[in-house]
């Protein structure tokens, strides 16, 4: 009977002991061990958004896709309004990013260098797009690139109906370079178009 009890002792002893490593475990990492860390969005979680999401056709050699995170803070009147941002570089210093709003948006054609010099060119599919870039000059790789807002066609449609109302599935995106020259980052916004506009060629490889 003795030795019952102390085996139930031993025991329980021992199932105290290991739920006290686990708690430590999970103390020390923050999570359980048995919960798998969050996957990462890709492109293909984009085709399945009603928005339009823009990917690049054209990326300068060595460019590669970085992240792409997908934005649900936008909620209004029990719906959610989606956004997306999109990150491509060369491992190095190289890089161009996307990001979309819906509203709030702000000026993005700003500068915090005074020497910082604006230029703009003419796309078919989105209009006149102005640019500030830094440094100054026409030529050489530039430290940043930032362009005003992009509409897309849906934007362009909900606006023209009512500007008085928030966009559904329109959306603006901001587009910006890093270590870039302004015909790269020119070619890649000439070369934006919709994810599921098959019809164009996929971003390089």
């Amino acid at each position: 009977m003795k030795e019952l009890h102390l085996s139930q002792r031993i025991h329980s002893y021992m199932k105290y002991a290991l739920s006290m490593v686990g708690l430590g475990l999970l103390a020390f990492f923050g999570t359980p061990l048995c919960q798998a860390a969050p996957k990462a969005n890709t492109l293909d979680d984009l085709k399945k958004l009603e928005i339009t999401c823009l990917v690049p056709a054209w990326l300068p050699e060595g460019y590669r896709l970085k992240k792409v995170e997908l934005d649900h803070s936008d909620h209004e009147g029990g719906r959610e309004f989606i956004g997306y941002s999109s990150e491509y570089g060369n491992g190095k210093k190289g890089q161009f990013t996307i990001e979309s709003a819906r509203w709030g948006i702000g000026d993005r054609n700003l500068d915090q260098d005074e020497r910082a010099e604006e230029t703009q060119f003419k796309t078919n599919r989105y209009g006149t797009v102005y640019i500030v870039y830094f440094p100054p000059g026409k030529t050489g790789a530039k430290k940043r690139i930032v362009s005003n807002w992009i509409q897309d066609e849906n934007m362009r449609a909900e606006m023209k109906r009512d500007k008085t109302k928030l966009a559904v599935k329109g959306r603006f995106h901001g587009v910006s370079g890093f270590n870039m020259t302004l015909a790269e980052f020119e070619k890649i916004v000439q070369s934006l178009h919709p994810i599921r506009d098959e019809a164009v060629a996929r971003p390089a490889k």
